[in-house]
């Protein structure tokens, strides 16, 4: 808004000293001094230049403040801090799916230059920065199946030290009060929780430069091989990090979670069915499983214990992968005998606002010699739980006796 505000009265002023400007330069054409009537139409039109500029250093001192302040509540966490616009830095990560693919060919794209005839190749070495993707709005259509976890959780962007508040316990005593008694006090659980950003990366081994001259093998190799990647580490991250540094202390390793046991002679689906109910107890809403593949297959070869029929078609949802009505995502940072249950609002991922950052170059061993190269591929990442009751950690298998 102020950014505007300046630009405006900018123009406002060069157009409000224009007259005067034009009055100089005619009498230095014609070697004269400014006569009467120029003279006060050149002071007229100089002090409506300095009256315009006066606003400009009153909104320049406004943008001072509130861009400090902008500042100040980015670095605390506070959604939305640090743009200009007021629409909060929020959305959903785009490292998988089409989005992936996307960044991909972004990243590819700007590690080639002209070659000077009128064609694209791979520059021998470099570094590229590409704002971190992210979706306005969660990509899940309705009935449609989630492709990845990132596609649920709420994604937002951070400074590299933040704080935001984690809600471990709630206790709500709201009740009918008398005139003039005590009001009874809720128990929040509130705690304020110091974040850092840590850095995920990953390295691609040598790769002969001839193999990437072609732009289509570019894109996969980026693509498919270094934003995939990168994009597993943080999804194994967010969901079981160990929390030693540089770990991530994912989900898993949180707090305050609620866990859901596997007991004996029960099955997946009467154990998936309790954890809905302890999230709905705590006062949290089922918002997606993340469930290991081979946790899935046995959910969909699940038959009932009469006729041998397929459990299909009854709590398990094939064509829109959803169990119990919930969708389910299918991950490879868990377990076969873990599974969890989350309300989506209760956990966030943070990303570092510099971008995804890709370097590649050959000075790297006998890589020049060789003729090959190796590329990088980083960024900076943090899981947040705000309320750890809103998981649920779900065993997949009977306990060992």
């Amino acid at each position: 808004m102020y950014k505007s505000k300046i630009e405006k009265l900018r123009d406002e002023a060069l157009e409000a000293i224009k007259p005067a400007r034009e009055l100089g330069e005619k009498c230095a054409a014609e070697g004269r001094a400014l006569n009467q009537k120029e003279r006060a139409q050149y002071d007229a039109a100089m002090a409506k230049g300095r009256a315009i500029q006066e606003q400009m250093r009153a909104a320049k001192a406004d943008k001072e403040v509130l861009d400090g302040a902008k500042s100040l509540a980015e670095h605390l966490g506070v959604p939305g801090a640090g743009d200009d616009t007021g629409t909060a830095k929020t959305g959903r990560l785009g490292l998988t799916g089409k989005s992936g693919k996307a960044l991909g060919v972004k990243i590819a794209d700007q590690m080639q230059r002209d070659n000077g005839i009128g064609q694209k190749a791979l520059a021998p070495a470099g570094t590229t920065v590409t704002d971190v993707p992210m979706l306005p709005e969660s990509p899940v259509a309705l009935g449609k199946p989630v492709a990845s976890l990132f596609d649920v959780l709420p994604m937002q962007k951070r400074a590299p030290q933040y704080t935001y508040l984690r809600q471990s316990t709630r206790t709500n005593n709201a009740a009918p009060v008398t005139q003039g008694a005590s009001k009874p006090t809720s128990v929040l659980g509130l705690t304020q929780v110091d974040a850092e950003l840590q850095v995920v990366a990953h390295l691609s081994e040598p790769i002969p430069k001839h193999w990437l001259k072609d732009t289509a093998a570019l894109e996969m190799f980026v693509a498919e091989e270094l934003v995939y990647g990168l994009a597993t580490a943080v999804e194994v991250q967010v969901l079981g990090g160990d929390g030693t540094p540089p770990n991530l202390t994912g989900m898993s390793e949180t707090s305050g979670i609620q866990s859901q046991a596997f007991v004996n002679g029960s099955n997946l689906l009467a154990v998936t069915r309790a954890a809905i109910t302890k999230l709905e107890v705590a006062g949290h809403e089922a918002g997606v499983f993340v469930l290991a593949p081979a946790v899935w297959e046995s959910l969909e070869l699940a038959r009932t214990d009469t006729a041998g029929n397929l459990e299909l078609g009854g709590p398990v949802d094939r064509a829109a992968k959803r169990l119990w009505g919930v969708p389910v995502v299918l991950s490879l940072g868990l377990p076969a005998d873990t599974g969890m249950l989350l309300d989506t609002s209760a956990v966030g991922i943070s990303v570092g606002d510099e971008g995804i950052e890709t370097e590649w170059s050959d000075n790297t061993s006998d890589d020049f010699a060789k003729n090959q190269l190796r590329a990088r591929v980083e960024g900076r990442f943090n899981v947040d739980v705000f309320q750890p009751l809103g998981v649920v950690s779900i065993a997949t298998v009977e306990a060992a006796a």
